[in-house]
């Protein structure tokens, strides 16, 4: 009996032991993200600030059309081990032509520990949502934001109109459900699996379409720099969000 105390009390220290560890790798792993460029974000929000207005809490951001009626809900994931703020761009410009956009900030910055981030924003501010609950919602994300986002939208199919994925590709099979997608990627991204968004195509629902952007990369959806592994960009940061943002205004508008 006490030899199997003894060899009890050792399997316990080691699973403590590996779970610390595991703890430990974890937090060393989310610490190496990719940061705001706040220079890039400042130049936009300064170029649109008398057309959309922003407000933050401690669970993301909201931005608010100011010279026009709302036309439809955006919920933007933010892609993994980047911070939210550093879609900030984006968002500016996307609320510029008459969208409310909703941005949450996800925990360690890993959408997939969150993938509800949205219901940490809107419950706090029921009487607001309700107002806007006439508009069509879209959801939407960059890279494993997208994904995350398509994982939400899987079990929220009659809240949202449609998903958008900036170089994403789903996780769920849509093809047979009655709503919309628009994928949008650059023509140099070096980070998105072909493979994989290819074979994606097949859970698509059928009312799709696909937009590349000549000379974009995957980092530039955001405003984060060039992230490992990406292509050479051929246009700017700024102008592939704002192309992004017109193309997302012209497929809703449809």
């Amino acid at each position: 009996m006490k030899k199997f105390k003894k060899i009890a009390k050792w399997v316990v220290l080691a699973i403590i032991a590996v779970i610390i560890v595991a703890v430990i790798g974890f937090k060393i792993y989310t610490q190496g993200y990719y940061k705001a460029d706040m220079e890039t974000i400042t130049a936009i929000e300064t170029r649109l600030e008398a057309s959309v207005n922003s407000y933050s809490d401690e669970n993301g951001t909201v931005f608010l059309p100011e010279t026009s009626v709302p036309k439809a809900v955006i919920v933007f994931y933010p892609g993994g081990k980047v911070e939210y703020k550093a879609y900030s761009g984006l968002m500016y410009e996307i609320a510029s032509r008459g969208y409310i956009c909703i941005l949450p900030r996800m925990p360690e910055n890993l959408a997939f520990l969150r993938i509800n981030a949205v219901e940490k924003i809107t419950a706090k501010y029921t009487a607001d949502v309700d107002s806007v609950k006439n508009l069509d919602w879209y959801i939407a994300g960059h890279s494993l934001g997208g994904v995350a986002a398509s994982l939400y939208l899987e079990d929220k199919i009659d809240e949202y109109a449609g998903i958008i994925l900036c170089a994403s590709y789903p996780n769920a099979d849509f093809s047979d459900k009655d709503i919309r997608l628009l994928s949008i990627y650059g023509e140099n991204d070096g980070v998105i699996k072909a493979d994989a968004y290819e074979n994606s195509k097949a859970h698509w629902p059928k009312d799709s379409e696909e937009y590349i952007i000549a000379g974009g990369i995957h980092s530039y959806f955001g405003c984060y720099g060039i992230q490992s592994g990406d292509g050479t960009p051929e246009i700017s940061n700024t102008e592939q969000i704002a192309e992004t943002a017109d193309m997302i205004a012209t497929w809703i508008d449809d």
